[in-house]
């Protein structure tokens, strides 16, 4: 029986991927292709922008240029969709003696949870955008009746919103430093 040549990124349970300085796929762990599904010799060779789709794609790109540049970043940090599941990523430079010579991505899942609170985080700012302008067209349509009491009404719900919104963004702070 050959000995397999195994790396230690094939015993990490977190996605890795890893990329030449051409920008192409020259290394996924196990992790990653039970994540996503792809078997390591159908991404081999392949442009790492063709493993994401939409967002995700630009954000990647974006990530690898900062990295790959000789000037940039020896690391970045980036949020990232693919398939339905958000990641947190950490993309490296791999560097040898002659400079950098590609990028390492591992791919943190987030907790569902976290996502979930992401997701309840944008539906509770985008209604208080919506009670928002309905307060607006509320001030703006104040004629009849008690005026003054109507806009201490409306001064009142305005802090409302603004409070229920700091608590959203709260919410973001402390998932950011999970």
């Amino acid at each position: 029986m050959t000995p397999v040549n195994r790396s230690l990124m094939d015993f990490i349970d977190t996605p890795v991927l890893v990329g030449d300085p051409d920008g192409r796929v020259v290394y996924v762990n196990p992790a990653f292709e039970t994540d996503f599904l792809l078997a390591s010799e159908d991404v081999a060779g392949q442009p790492l922008a063709n493993v994401f789709e939409g967002g995700g794609r630009e954000v990647l790109l974006h990530a690898v240029a900062t990295i790959c540049d000789p000037n940039g970043k020896q690391t970045t940090r980036f949020a990232i969709m693919a398939q339905d599941r958000g990641y947190k990523a950490l993309a490296s430079a791999v560097e040898a003696e002659g400079g950098r010579v590609g990028v390492i991505l591992l791919l943190m899942r987030e907790s569902p949870l976290e996502g979930r609170m992401q997701a309840f985080r944008r539906e509770v700012l985008s209604t208080l955008d919506e009670i928002s302008e309905v307060f607006d067209a509320l001030e703006s349509h104040a004629d009849g009746g008690d005026a003054d009491a109507r806009g201490s009404a409306v001064d009142d719900g305005r802090r409302s919103v603004d409070r229920i919104r700091k608590w959203g963004e709260e919410i973001a702070a402390s998932l950011k430093e999970r």
